[in-house]
């Protein structure tokens, strides 16, 4: 857990060698195609086979590292994990109608099922004994895996994908604890190790197989963050209130942003208002958001929001800035049409658009921030997409296409693959090592680059997180 802690913060990327003259001389989007099948190459030569396997229709399994660099340890989660590269490489078997793409997806999948596991008590799960925060959480735990394979169910039509994926909702379920009508099953209550991040794959999960059983206990964990939530008076509101929760394994630190901080909590409550009709959760996520902007810091017509409430330092990556965070107004606009919400989303909008302005003299100020997909240009680039197909405005994809025209022109060529740097941060994230995982490595610069790809698709094929969703 320390380990994937050290990894979120900002990065500045030293980036190495671009990709060939020839695909520098392609159209725009068959640039970007060809960056995202050469990412591809590169992430399958980082197959680790699991050795060991006793059943035949097992065979071929593969899990992957976290980096290239340390291949002798493979985990199964989303972040930093085999589950992440899974999502990314269902999604580009069907969106590129890759073949390559799709065995090595199906050998992702067997090397998942093979190191599965029972807890204690006989439930399936992937997580260590004695792991006691996070177990059952979208990033670091089960939901993840369990996503994962809800993912390529939904993209091929998969009952047996469908139904591991009820198997790991089922055991999550089964694992809760439960205080009269609410359900938890830690102490973390945030997007990547809390109960806010289970609570969107088992609402996803009761969409796909109707089952209301987990949408029930989706609502039921829902009950129990509005119960850790912290009230404030509103000023000038003698009977509002605003909401915020606070980061436990963070030294209980109000953190404000989309991966631990309140505005992740009061986007999962927003979906559970939607899906069950629930009232105080629509409500309590309303005062939870505008909590999040009491907390904003206004220059001319941007918005910025610190980190931690009551300090001074932003970021501008999905976990800990606007892309993060203004997810959540995108939502409530689209549920309640309210202009102010959307007013504070583009405004954050435009202050990420200021942090890497053009440089006349042909240079790019994108390159102070990591490529990676958690805190770096391949988040920023994935909002910007859903930014504009939210609004429909060709400034935000103009600005998609240049993030991801600095993804391809500053990866690195290794044979007839692609890779980037992690980058280094002052948590000492390695710029030695070339990331695989969706988080902070080449699936998801590549998963970035597919959805800029399809940009101009009426609908958008790729199936996300449970956390991205703006409608």
């Amino acid at each position: 857990m320390s380990r994937i802690l050290a990894k979120l913060g900002l990065v500045a990327l030293v980036f190495g060698a671009p990709l060939s003259a020839q695909d520098a001389k392609l159209p725009a989007p068959d640039a970007v195609r060809a960056a995202v099948v050469r990412a591809l190459d590169w992430i399958e030569r980082q197959a680790v086979p699991v050795t060991g396997v006793s059943k035949k229709e097992l065979e071929g399994a593969v899990l992957f590292p976290e980096a290239a660099e340390a291949p002798k340890q493979q985990d199964p989660q989303i972040y930093g994990g085999s589950a992440g590269v899974l999502l990314f490489l269902e999604n580009a078997a069907a969106v590129l109608d890759d073949a390559r793409a799709r065995k090595l997806a199906d050998a992702t999948a067997k090397g998942l099922l093979a190191t599965r596991r029972q807890t204690n008590s006989g439930e399936l799960t992937w997580m260590r004994d004695g792991m006691r925060e996070g177990a059952t959480s979208l990033y670091v735990g089960d939901a993840g895996i369990g996503h994962a394979f809800l993912t390529r169910a939904r993209l091929r039509k998969d009952k047996e994908a469908l139904a591991v994926a009820m198997e790991v909702g089922d055991s999550i379920v089964a694992r809760g604890k439960t205080n009269g009508d609410q359900l938890f099953w830690d102490k973390q209550v945030e997007v990547i190790f809390g109960a806010s991040g289970t609570i969107l794959f088992l609402l996803e999960l009761g969409e796909e197989s109707k089952e209301e059983s987990y949408l029930e206990a989706a609502h039921s964990a829902a009950r129990w963050l509005l119960a850790q939530a912290i009230s404030e008076p509103r000023k000038g509101d003698a009977k509002g209130r605003l909401l915020h929760w606070k980061w436990q394994l963070a030294g209980d630190s109000p953190y404000v942003n989309f991966s631990h901080g309140t505005a992740g909590v009061a986007y999962a409550l927003a979906r559970v208002a939607v899906a069950t009709e629930d009232a105080a959760c629509a409500q309590a996520a309303r005062d939870a958001a505008d909590w999040v902007i009491e907390q904003e810091f206004q220059q001319g017509d941007t918005i910025s929001f610190p980190v931690i409430a009551g300090s001074k330092t932003t970021m501008g990556g999905w976990c800990h800035g606007p892309p993060g965070t203004a997810r959540l107004f995108l939502l409530l606009h689209a549920q309640t049409g309210e202009p102010r919400y959307l007013d504070v989303a583009l405004a954050s909008a435009r202050w990420v658009m200021a942090q890497a302005p053009a440089d006349a003299k042909g240079g790019d100020a994108m390159q102070s921030f990591p490529p990676a997909f958690c805190c770096g240009v391949a988040g920023v680039l994935d909002f910007f997409c859903d930014l504009y197909r939210a609004t429909g405005k060709q400034e935000y994809a103009d600005f998609a296409r240049r993030a991801g025209d600095y993804l391809v022109r500053t990866a690195e060529a290794d044979g007839n693959g692609a890779k980037w740097k992690r980058g280094t941060t002052t948590h000492d994230a390695r710029s030695d090592q070339h990331g695989v995982d969706l988080m902070l490595g080449a699936s998801g610069e590549a998963l970035a680059l597919l959805r800029l790809a399809t940009l101009d698709s009426k609908v958008d094929p790729v199936r996300h997180l449970p956390d991205r969703a703006v409608r």
